[in-house]
């Protein structure tokens, strides 16, 4: 059977980190796990690709993503109709930004917004999250067309989305196989309360990362889940906490512009102290 794989890799997703995560949580099989702040839910699906109960977890997320996990979780996510959003996409990899930005404009209140929000996600610059505002859609721009010059260091073209539009359709229908019967919530973080008997996992937006609309006092939040609470920060947030990773440091087009490496830190909380 085809493992699970995030949908789109984005700023902020899990997929790299994912296993060292659940590592460290190690949930039981009969413990109900609780992604919270789930996005494309790369540590969920890696606990489904050990075997757990699809029906023992519960993602949450107050934006695009969440709307996602309700449709796949409760079976309404129509493939043919994302089929179709695909299909639209112009053929011409030079065009494919121009298209995305033209669908960015539209209002994002309507039934086909999740297969939209799909394909901009997928273009999104930077990977930057895209998310809902007053009904519209709110970006950091899209990704262009790159070929590379006979001066520049990348050897290899930069594709406006990542992933192309057919291994993005290939993820997302064994995504719609493989998670239906997750418990998906679209719904900010405060309308829940896991139950004392699970354990919960919280991917907040980082602080200082760029702005996608959406905020909380996470570790006031975690300090009163009833159960054992683990959060992702790019700091350790409590007493017990672990550096998972000191992540990548990139490079641009040219390969001279350098970042410095993100910490990834999981913090542990324990049943309300």
């Amino acid at each position: 059977m085809n493992g699970l794989v995030a949908p789109i890799a984005y700023q902020g997703g899990k997929q790299r980190i994912a296993a060292t995560i659940l590592d460290l949580i190690s949930p039981s099989s009969n413990q109900h796990f609780y992604d919270l702040c789930c996005g494309s839910g790369a540590v969920s699906m890696e606990l489904v690709n050990r075997g757990h109960d699809v029906h023992k977890i519960t993602m949450l997320d107050k934006s695009p993503w969440g709307m996602f996990w309700h449709m796949i979780g409760n079976g309404s996510f129509d493939l043919e109709k994302f089929k179709w959003h695909i299909q639209q996409l112009p053929k011409d990899l030079s065009l494919v930004k121009g298209h995305l930005k033209n669908l960015s404009r539209n209002p994002a209140a309507h039934d086909d917004a999740v297969y939209v929000f799909l394909l901009l996600q997928a273009g999104s610059f930077g990977g930057k999250a895209i998310w809902i505002a007053d009904g519209k859609w709110k970006t950091h721009g899209f990704r262009s067309y790159w070929m590379p010059t006979a001066t520049s260091n990348r050897k290899h073209p930069v594709n406006p989305m990542m992933p192309l539009p057919d291994t993005l359709l290939e993820r997302v229908e064994i995504v719609s196989q493989r998670m239906r019967g997750v418990n998906g919530i679209h719904a900010d973080i405060n309308q829940i309360c896991p139950n004392s008997d699970g354990v919960t996992y919280i991917d907040p937006p980082y602080n200082g990362t760029t702005f996608y609309g959406y905020t909380f006092d996470v570790v006031a939040y975690a300090k009163n889940v009833r159960n054992k609470c683990y959060v992702s920060e790019g700091k350790p947030l409590s007493d017990v906490a672990h550096l998972i990773s000191s992540g990548r440091k990139k490079g641009g087009i040219s390969g001279e512009r350098k970042v410095s490496p993100n910490e990834e830190w999981l913090s542990e909380f324990s049943g309300g102290t």
